[in-house]
Parts: C-alpha cells; sequence; structure tokens
C-alpha cells in the first residue's frame, strides 16, 4: 500500500488518462459525477472525452457518514500541520481499519438519491450508456447503491465505472475504467490532508 498526491497538471493528466481508457471502449450518453470527488474527476472525464453530440453530464450527493467526522474544524487544524510522512501513515492506517471493518460488516449505503429532472427525462427516452465516475472506490457500497438504483428506476440502460484508484482488494462493486488497482491511495486536491501552497 502506498499513497501518492495528484494536485495541479498531476490531477488534469491522470483525468486524461483515464478518459483515453473509457474512450477506447465505451460511448456513454450520460457522465455522472458522484459528489463530493467524483464531481471533480467527473468534470474532468466529461470535458476530455472525445466528441459526442447531445452527451450529459449530472452530479450526484450521497455523502457518507464518515466523510462528515473528517470536516470537523480541530482535525483540519492539525492535518494541515502535520508533516507528509505522518499524513501518509494515518491514511493507510484508515484504509486498513475501513477494510477490516468492511469484511466485518458487509457494507451498504442508503440514502435518498434525486435525479434531476432533465436528466430523469433523458434517461426515460431511449437505451443509455451511463458512466458513473467517483475519484475512489474503497468498499464499493456508494457505487452500488447508485448503480443499483439507476437499474431499478430505469430501462434499457447500460452502466460502467470509472474511478481514478480501487483501494481495496475486493470491493462490492468494481471499476471498469480506473488508473489504479494496486491499494494505491490517492491524496486529491480536495483532500483533506493536502498541503496547501503558501
Amino acid at each position: 500500500m502506498k499513497v501518492i498526491t495528484l494536485l495541479g497538471s498531476d490531477f488534469s493528466e491522470s483525468c486524461l488518462l483515464l478518459s483515453q481508457k473509457i474512450d477506447k471502449e465505451y460511448n456513454p450518453d450520460l457522465v455522472i459525477g458522484v459528489l463530493t470527488g467524483g464531481g471533480y474527476v467527473g468534470r474532468e472525464i466529461f470535458k476530455t472525452l472525445s466528441g459526442m453530440p447531445g452527451r450529459k453530464y449530472a452530479e450526484i450527493k450521497i455523502q457518507r457518514p464518515d466523510t462528515k467526522q473528517k470536516e470537523n474544524g480541530l482535525l483540519k487544524l492539525v492535518l494541515k500541520y502535520s508533516p507528509t510522512f505522518l499524513l501518509n501513515w494515518l491514511r493507510m492506517l484508515e484504509s486498513v481499519v475501513l477494510e477490516k471493518k468492511a469484511r466485518k460488516h458487509n457494507p451498504k449505503r442508503s440514502g435518498t438519491i434525486a435525479i434531476p429532472n432533465d436528466i430523469d427525462s433523458f434517461l426515460k427516452e431511449n437505451p443509455k450508456n451511463i458512466l458513473l465516475v467517483d475519484d475512489a472506490i474503497d468498499s464499493g457500497a456508494t457505487l452500488n447503491l447508485l448503480k443499483e438504483y439507476l437499474e431499478s428506476h430505469y430501462d434499457n440502460v447500460a452502466i460502467k465505472i470509472a474511478v481514478i484508484t480501487v483501494t481495496t482488494p475486493h470491493p462490492i462493486i468494481d471499476a471498469d475504467f480506473f488508473l489504479y488497482h494496486n491499494r494505491v491511495l490517492v491524496r486529491f486536491p480536495w483532500s483533506n490532508d493536502v498541503k496547501k501552497k503558501r
């Protein structure tokens, strides 16, 4: 397991590489960025996919309860002044703990998913290819929830998943397109532990 940081042009380049992989095999009618991280990646993917008239982009929010805990002000302050080696160690520790927790308790997400009206109408028209985009798959529960929702509410949808990294060896749902699938943890520009330039 290792931690890498993708900021600025490294992040943009990674999204372009992922987009090129997608372009070779899949032509989505709709790209959905799963907020928060998947929104950043989704927008980049949508911009760099080869042109297709009528392709749409949407963002859907499914917030995990543990994300709210990470937004604590004191924790952000501690992370801001911690050395990178400690931040990397904390990320790896968190990943191991979450993986063990997922093995012990089958992770399942629940929540309300609101599809924007224009996207709802678009999905009801004809068969559609959908690309779900997130920054990472950990347990896979969030993307699994969204995929099951879409398949149960819309006929004739084909769904594929794209992420920068798959962080665990056996997620509930896997990515069809990815850059890393070897336990690489990625520090993104929106990560709480990213070191801001002063």
